[in-house]
C-alpha cells in the first residue's frame, strides 16, 4: 500500500503500522510513529524481541528506509534476519569491518544451517572486508543543499566531533579561560579548512594535522628571504603547510583573493609569531580534538573519502552501524554518534516532495548515544517524516549519561518529545514510578463494607457499606514489575503498558495493555 502511494509522492499518515485491535482507535499508525518512540525495559524483559522486533519488522515490511546503531555484538544479524524475513535483504548496507554477506554466512556457519548456507554462497559473490568509507568534514564540504561547504558550519562540526567525545569521556564544560582558547582554535581551524579548500586538498583531520604541525614559524619565515630557488621547493616539499600555501596562491581567482590573504596573512604572520606558550596551547588544543581520528576506526572509516552518504535512506536504504559498543568500547560509541548527528542534519534538510518516503532512526540501548541535539531534531521530526525509536533499561541510563546539574530537565525534555511510550517488565523504581506518573491518576470509587455482630439472639447483625472517590494512580509502579517478560516459561508472550500523547484507547482509558509474540 505504501509503495504505490510512494511512487505518487503521498503518504497515509493514518496506514497503520501495528493493529493492537481491529478497533481504529487501537492502530499504531505512521503518523504515531513519526513523534517518536521511547521503549523502557529491564533486562530479559523482552523489550526488543517484543515490542522492538514488531515495530522494527512493521517499518521494513513498509518500505522504510532508516539507520540502525549497534550497541552489542549481533544487532547487525538480528536485522539481516529481520531483512530476510521483510524481504528488504537487497536494501541493507552495512558500514563496519565487515560487509552483510561474510556476516550472514558466519551466522549460518555458527548455526550449523549448512543447506541455508550453501544456498546463500552459490546465490551470492562478494568479497571479504567493507571497503565503505565516511569522512564527516569532507561530506559537508561536498554534500548538497544550501549551505554545504560554508567554513564556519565545518569548524562548529568539529568542535561538535569533539564535544561529543568530550561527553564520552566524561569530561565537563569549561569557563572564560576555555571560552578564550575555543575562540582561538576555532579561528585556527577556520583558517586551515579555508587553505585546503584553495588549495583544493581533501578536506580531514589528517591533512589539518599536517598543517598546524608544520606551520611555518617566524625563523622559517625569515630564512626564505635567504634561500635559492632549488632550496625554497625543497622545503616546500617537506612542509605541507606551506607547500598549500603555494597551491593556493597558483589558483588564487578574484573570487577567492579576500580568503588567499586571509589565509597567508594567518599562517605566514599572526600564527608564526605568536609566542612558544600562545601557539603551543593552540596546536596542543587542536591535536587533542584530532587524536581520536589519527587511529583505529575512526581513522580508517572516518578519516577520509566518502562513498557512504545518509541520503541514500530517503530512498528506502536501511544502514547498519556495526560498530557494537560492547565490542569496539568507546570508539563505537564516538564512531556511531558522528554517523547518527550527519543523517539527523541530512533528513531535516531533505526536500519531502522529492524524497517523500518516512525513514527511521533505530537506537537500542539509546543511553548510549543520546545528548541534546536529540531533541531538538524530534521537534522537527514529523515534518522531516523521520521516525525515531529509542531502547533502553531505565531512565536512569539517561540521567547517568546526560550528567551535569541539568540533567533531568533534559532528560524530561527529550522524553517528553518522543510521544510513545512503550513500558515493559521492570524492576528499576524510578523508572516504575515515572511511568505511572505519566500514565496518571483516575478518580476511582473506593468501597468499603463494616459489618457487626450482636450478642443478642434477638438482635440481627448490622451490615453497612459505604464509598468514596478518590484520585489514585491508574497502574501502580508495581504493576511494572510483574509483566510477563516472554521466553518458554511466558509462552513466548511479552507483556507491555503502552501510553501516547493525546490517544483514548478502545477502551476509553489513555493508556493499553499490550501483549507482543516474540515467535
Amino acid at each position: 500500500m505504501l509503495e504505490n502511494q510512494t511512487q505518487k509522492k503521498t503518504i497515509d499518515f493514518d496506514f497503520p503500522l501495528v493493529k493492537f485491535s481491529e478497533h481504529k482507535q487501537d492502530w499504531w499508525c505512521i503518523r504515531d510513529a513519526f513523534e517518536g518512540v521511547q521503549i523502557f525495559g529491564g533486562i530479559g524483559s523482552g523489550k526488543t524481541s517484543g515490542s522492538g522486533k514488531t515495530i522494527a519488522k512493521s517499518f521494513l515490511k513498509s518500505g522504510f528506509g532508516g539507520l540502525v546503531m549497534c550497541a552489542k555484538k549481533g544487532e547487525a544479524v538480528e536485522w539481516l534476519e529481520y531483512a530476510n524475513q521483510t524481504g528488504r535483504w537487497e536494501d541493507f548496507v552495512v558500514f563496519g569491518s565487515k560487509n552483510k554477506y561474510e556476516i550472514w554466512a558466519e551466522y549460518l556457519k555458527n548455526k550449523k544451517r549448512f543447506d541455508e548456507l550453501e544456498k546463500f554462497k552459490n546465490n551470492n559473490s562478494w568479497e571479504a572486508g567493507n571497503d565503505k568509507r565516511f569522512n564527516p568534514l569532507q561530506y559537508e564540504m561536498t554534500r548538497g543543499g544550501e549551505g554545504a561547504g560554508e567554513v564556519f558550519n565545518l569548524s562548529n562540526l568539529f568542535m561538535e566531533l569533539y564535544k561529543m567525545g568530550n561527553r564520552f569521556s566524561g569530561g565537563g564544560g569549561g569557563g572564560g579561560d576555555d571560552r578564550y582558547w575555543d575562540t582561538a582554535l576555532k579561528r585556527c581551524m577556520n583558517r586551515m579548512f579555508q587553505l585546503l579548500i584553495l588549495a583544493e586538498e581533501e578536506i580531514s583531520v589528517e591533512n589539518m594535522r599536517k598543517i598546524i604541525s608544520s606551520a611555518p614559524t617566524a625563523e622559517e619565515i625569515e630564512a626564505i628571504g635567504g634561500m635559492s630557488e632549488k632550496e625554497y621547493f625543497e622545503w616546500l616539499s617537506q612542509n605541507y603547510c606551506a607547500y598549500c600555501i603555494n597551491e593556493a596562491g597558483l589558483k588564487v581567482t578574484d573570487e577567492t583573493d579576500y580568503s588567499y590573504n586571509l589565509v597567508d596573512n594567518y599562517f605566514m604572520s599572526q600564527f608564526a609569531k605568536l609566542d612558544d606558550k600562545t601557539r603551543s596551547i593552540v596546536t596542543e588544543s587542536f591535536l587533542g580534538l584530532a587524536e581520536p581520528f589519527l587511529s583505529g576506526i575512526l581513522k580508517e572509516y572516518f578519516s577520509e573519502g566518502v562513498n557512504l552518504k545518509p541520503e541514500i535512506t530517503f530512498e528506502g536504504k536501511v544502514i547498519i552501524l556495526d560498530f557494537a559498543v560492547k565490542e569496539y568500547l568507546q570508539a563505537g560509541i564516538y564512531a556511531q554518534g558522528i554517523f547518527k548527528l550527519l543523517w539527523q542534519q541530512a533528513i531535516e534538510r531533505r526536500d519531502i516532495d522529492l524524497y517523500p518516503l518516512p525513514a527511521f532512526l533505530w537506537v537500542d540501548e539509546s543511553q548510549y548515544f543520546v545528548n541534546e541535539y536529540d531533541t531538538i531534531f524530534q521537534t522537527t521530526a514529523r515534518s522531516s517524516r523521520a521516525c525515531t525509536v529509542f531502547l533502553t533499561q531505565n531512565i536512569s541510563n539517561y540521567y547517568s549519561q546526560m550528567g551535569g546539574s541539568s540533567s533531568k530537565s533534559k532528560v524530561d525534555s527529550l522524553l517528553g518529545n518522543l510521544s510513545t511510550k512503550i513500558f515493559h517488565a521492570n524492576n528499576d523504581a524510578v523508572t516504575n514510578e515515572w511511568a505511572s506518573n505519566v500514565i496518571g491518576k483516575d478518580y476511582i470509587v473506593m468501597e468499603s463494607r463494616s459489618e457487626q455482630k450482636k450478642n443478642f439472639a434477638l438482635m440481627a447483625d448490622s451490615v453497612g457499606k459505604s464509598s468514596s472517590v478518590s484520585l489514585l494512580p491508574q497502574v501502580l509502579p508495581k504493576e511494572f514489575t510483574t509483566l510477563s517478560s516472554g521466553g518458554e516459561f511466558y509462552n513466548y508472550k511479552v507483556q507491555a503498558v503502552i501510553q501516547m500523547k493525546g490517544r483514548e484507547w478502545s477502551s476509553g482509558a489513555n493508556f493499553k495493555m499490550a501483549q507482543f509474540s516474540q515467535k
